[in-house]
């Protein structure tokens, strides 16, 4: 693409015209996405509370790349989880130990990345220990969680999206007492573009989503959307009269000291919840798995001494908002895979923050400092 063509494009999305069909089913923007936004950005990897202790290490995927986050005696670090000898990956799930060991060979690191022992290097000649340790990568931790970035010379996380814990403190959860309850895997047919164009709207909250169009208020004037550099916002207010819901929709319990909900998308897949009633916070990661499915998790956050069924009701509630939002987005990959209409029109009032996700996309994919 062009400066011209790249133009052209940026301009249509300001019309409100979509990203072209292609964007959302071609192979080859999916691997350019990997390169020029995936492997230049933080990955939300787990919270902070499970890297606490000595040896407390934490797995996870960053751009395909397996990753792993571990505690020694220097503080935080990050590795590259593959092993130097045959690429497989060194550390599974989360946990605790003492060193870090290949399941393949047995090549053991250090909590350092230092490889320490090789069975038969000792007969392989020219063979040194120290010039095969596991590949660093950047480590930050953001309020209670905690990233990584294959990129070295990334901007720090907290010049990025530091203004979202301000926000967040404004609705009453203090991020800091929150505790790590549960965290739920899913996978969907949809382009991770498409469903993030889904989050960022409420436009199709009261015709999609019953329970929480009954529990929070998606009146346009009520439910305000805002653009804060590299993160999106979207915030509404508990219905007054959520808990007597006349639609018959299945909600939760909404009374509380949170009287707010905010959702945050913080660039490039990762979305920040809160609903009303006692402090809760729940995480979404939406990780491309080519260019039409997306897998990903939902991790779950609330203050000291919740009640049992609150918990429970709040993850079934959005468990179901979840279901409804991939049915959705599941039909229209369907539609984009066909390429007729190759183009889709946005609202402009409802609709924006879809299109400045968009103009992120594109900027990113046309010019690497953008990222």
């Amino acid at each position: 693409m062009n400066e011209a063509d790249s133009k052209a494009l940026l301009a249509a999305l300001d019309r409100g015209e979509s990203l072209p069909a292609k964007w959302y089913i071609d192979p080859s923007i999916a691997a350019r996405e990997t390169e020029r936004i995936f492997r230049k950005s933080w990955h939300y990897l787990g919270p902070a509370k499970a890297l606490a202790q000595l040896g407390d290490y934490v797995t996870g995927i960053a751009a395909e790349v397996p990753v792993i986050s571990v505690r020694n005696e220097r503080g935080l670090a990050a590795f590259v989880n593959v092993c130097r000898h045959r690429r497989h990956e060194v550390m599974r799930g989360c946990g605790n130990a003492k060193s870090m060991q290949c399941p393949y060979h047995a090549w053991t690191y250090d909590l350092a990345g230092c490889l320490k022992h090789a069975p038969r290097s000792q007969s392989e000649r020219d063979f040194r220990l120290e010039d095969y340790p596991l590949l660093p990568i950047r480590v930050e931790t953001f309020g209670p969680f905690v990233f990584v970035n294959l990129d070295q010379n990334a901007t720090p996380i907290s010049e990025r999206f530091g203004q979202v814990l301000e926000i967040i403190k404004q609705c009453g959860v203090d991020v800091g007492i929150l505790e790590p309850l549960r965290r739920v895997e899913w996978q969907s047919g949809g382009n991770w573009k498409n469903m993030l164009e889904n989050y960022l709207e409420c436009y199709h909250c009261p015709v999609a989503h019953p329970g929480f169009s009954a529990a929070i208020d998606v009146r346009p004037e009520s439910y305000k959307l805002a653009q804060h550099g590299w993160f999106l916002s979207q915030i509404g207010k508990a219905r007054l009269d959520s808990n007597e819901s006349k639609s018959g929709a299945q909600i939760y319990d909404t009374r509380g000291e949170i009287v707010q909900s905010q959702y945050h998308f913080l660039w490039p897949n990762l979305t920040i919840n809160i609903n009303p009633g006692f402090p809760n916070l729940s995480v979404d990661v939406w990780v491309p798995d080519g260019p039409s499915h997306t897998i990903g998790f939902s991790e779950y956050y609330f203050g000291p001494g919740v009640d049992d069924q609150f918990a429970r009701d709040l993850i079934a509630f959005n468990t179901q908002v979840g279901v409804e939002d991939r049915q959705l987005t599941d039909s229209v990959q369907r539609g984009l895979k066909g390429r007729i209409p190759d183009l889709g029109r946005f609202f402009i009032e409802s609709e924006h923050l879809i299109i400045a996700f968009q103009k992120m996309v594109v900027r990113a994919l046309i010019d690497e400092s953008a990222t």
